[in-house]
């Protein structure tokens, strides 16, 4: 019984380890090589109207 929590508890630490890092390297290598444009947040957004005349 005991053994069977012990190895449960390392087992979902570990999952949660593996998680961390997968999480912490994407971060690391994505601000290291991302566009600028990228880096942005994704709250603010940049509208830009563009309005055409055509005379005839």
């Amino acid at each position: 019984m005991i053994g069977r929590l012990l190895i449960t508890t390392i087992a979902i630490g570990g999952a949660f380890m593996i998680a961390g890092m997968v999480d912490s390297t994407f971060r690391h290598y994505y601000h290291k090589h991302a566009d600028q444009d990228d880096l942005k947040t994704n709250t603010i957004q940049e509208v830009v109207v563009i309005e055409t005349e055509v005379k005839e």
